[in-house]
């Protein structure tokens, strides 16, 4: 049996790197906040800092981080470009990692791109989070459980905590990411009007979009709830990114068509940035959704809403922000069954109704008021 590596965390550390190329917003969003608190714990001890981070969420972190501690891993020209261009990415990103000279490298996610460059990083000190991949290559490994955790401190932030809390950063309220949302600025006003997008009266986002298609409400339902939120008087608007979302939102519209041929929805799909999203967030009188990074976005922002859950584990992925509500379905799973194979068509997310989540919406719109 392979031991766990433990040698004891150097205290006295001078320059340190997480290395943190997340493709999950959710997770981003949810560790961010413990990310700027030990930004800070480091400046104030004069411990240089360097967060490499996903190149996806550049526009995103203006003004939450400072531009000279961030590095952005290439992740879409290592994935889409030439064999040249993928090699001169990844090498050029992991030679600047080499040339910080970090006493500490350190990874709070379990996916091999941060396990990698962890390894990779020359630090002199080596930590990893998870006791089951992070054998090899490391210093220290430590023990992050998340399920093994009374209810209380199940959540994922909890994770993150402990491993910021082993590098000497004292424990703070659980909290998402501190965004700096700017104002609407008259390029993105006309890019609202170009697309034919009035804010002026309520209006609901919504994502039905999710990273596996386990976590995807019924786009029967989207469509019947799009219904119920135009009566109420709501203005419904259909976003996301990428082919899989595109998709989703389609079958959404076609649903829609059928239940009233008169009644338009706009979709948004791959039409913001991160940045622009949060904008157009931030303008929202609600959203709806799946349980995905997006939705963790508005729950950042402060935006009241409801979050779909089917399978996926509610105590260790909910929104943090107290303006959301978390909806699942009362009903057990078989014991033959697994996230990517049920034997009751996903019953757990079929089971709730449109009329159920509006009811809940509404709830969260009167609390929040």
């Amino acid at each position: 049996m392979t031991q766990i590596p433990s040698r004891k965390i150097p205290a006295d550390y001078r320059r340190i790197v997480l290395l943190n190329p997340t493709r999950y917003l959710g997770n981003l969003l949810i560790a961010g906040g413990l990310i700027q608190d030990f930004y800070h714990y480091c400046r104030e001890r004069e411990i240089e800092f360097l967060l490499v981070i996903d190149a996806a969420y550049r526009d995103l972190l203006q003004g939450s981080l400072p531009d000279k501690v961030l590095l952005f891993y290439p992740r879409k020209l290592i994935r889409q470009g030439s064999i040249w261009q993928k090699l001169t990415a990844y090498l050029g990103c992991l030679f600047a990692i080499r040339r910080f000279k970090a006493d500490i490298a350190f990874n709070i996610e379990e996916d091999s791109v941060s396990h990698r460059l962890t390894q990779l990083s020359g630090a002199s000190f080596r930590i990893g989070s998870n006791v089951q991949r992070h054998k090899h290559g490391y210093d220290h490994v430590l023990d992050i459980n998340y399920l093994q955790r009374n209810a209380a401190r199940r959540h994922r932030w909890y994770g993150y905590a402990d491993v910021f809390a082993a590098l000497g950063l004292p424990e703070t309220r659980a909290g998402y990411l501190r965004l700096s949302v700017p104002g609407v600025e008259k390029e993105f006003q006309q890019k609202l009007e170009n697309l034919g997008l009035d804010l002026t009266g309520p209006t609901v986002i919504i994502h039905a979009g999710a990273a596996k298609d386990y976590k995807k409400w019924p786009a029967s339902s989207f469509a019947h709830l799009i219904l119920l939120l135009r009566k109420a008087g709501y203005q419904s608007l259909l976003i996301g990114a990428g082919q899989a979302d595109q998709e989703s939102n389609i079958r959404i519209l076609q649903e829609l068509h059928s239940l009233d041929p008169e009644l338009a929805c706009l979709d948004l799909c791959n039409q913001f940035s991160l940045a622009e999203l949060a904008i157009l967030m931030s303008k929202a009188r609600g959203m709806i959704g799946n349980d995905s990074g997006p939705f963790h976005l508005g729950s950042a922002l402060g935006l009241p809403g409801c979050v779909i859950f089917g399978p996926t584990d509610k105590t260790l992925w909910p929104p943090l922000g107290k303006k959301s509500a978390v909806l699942k379905a009362d009903v057990k799973c078989a014991a033959e069954c697994t996230k990517t194979g049920c034997i009751y068509a996903n019953r757990c997310l079929t089971a709730i109704t449109a009329e159920q989540v509006m009811q809940r919406f509404k709830l969260m719109l009167e609390s929040s008021d």
